[in-house]
């Protein structure tokens, strides 16, 4: 190491790791080292303890951002940009539905939508102790799964009227919900309530298995009924 860059080194405000045991690391390196003929084995043995030194001091300073960009300035490479990053946040975090789990960990029935990519999974509880399957994917788009029907509430809505439409999605009753909305429905257990968590229109599908199918946060109707066949 020469003195400008030991005393650049030293000369940095950074929390440095503890220092690396360099004669294990160093003898280590030597011993793996190929025999070579016996002309060139000087040359080679300096090489092999300048690299297994280099080895062990970007070991202990690549870890500390500034010791690392300045070993890499005197290296000589100046086009490597370190960033860091947080990671990316599940999506669907923001909805309140629940801690992230896995389509393995879920306890309740789903259905996943084919081709909006891999989702944020949950297992939501709701109002009246309901629990459903929330999968949020890109954009965001929630598809939810719970065992429920909103019929006669729906109707009512309907009746009184609201932009609701009534549909039907390969012979399945649905609901287009094209305004700002909450809907009632009815559990085996309960009657429940939930709130709008996207703001966008909204597709509930009563399905013949019993499962009821919300779609949300889409823009248009057809790209609705799209996902809702696309659901399995």
């Amino acid at each position: 190491m020469t003195p400008d860059l030991d005393r650049a080194l030293r000369e940095l405000d950074v929390d440095w790791p503890a220092t690396p045991d360099l004669a294990a690391a160093v003898a280590t390196r030597i011993a793996e080292t190929p025999r070579t003929p016996r002309f060139a084995r000087p040359r080679a043995r300096l090489a092999a303890v300048l690299a297994a030194v280099l080895l062990v001091l970007a070991g202990g300073t690549l870890a500390v951002p500034e010791a690392r960009s300045t070993v890499f300035r005197w290296l000589g490479i100046e086009s490597v940009e370190i960033k860091r990053e947080q990671p990316r946040a599940t999506p669907g975090a923001s909805l309140d539905l629940g801690t992230p789990t896995s389509l393995d960990a879920l306890t309740v029935p789903v259905l996943q939508a084919s081709g909006l990519g891999t989702p944020g999974v949950y297992e939501t509880s709701l109002p009246d102790g309901t629990r459903a399957a929330s999968l949020v994917y890109d954009g965001p788009v929630l598809v939810q799964t719970f065992k429920a029907r909103v019929t006669p509430f729906i109707e009512k809505t309907i009746g009184s009227g609201a932009d609701v439409e009534a549909l039907t999605v390969d012979g399945a009753t649905a609901y287009w919900i094209a305004a700002t909305h909450g809907f009632a429905y009815q559990s085996p257990d309960d009657v429940g309530f939930e709130d709008q968590r996207i703001a966008g229109r909204t597709l509930l599908v009563e399905r013949a298995d019993g499962l009821l199918l919300r779609i949300e946060g889409v823009g248009s109707r057809e790209r609705a009924v799209a996902i809702a066949r696309s659901v399995q």
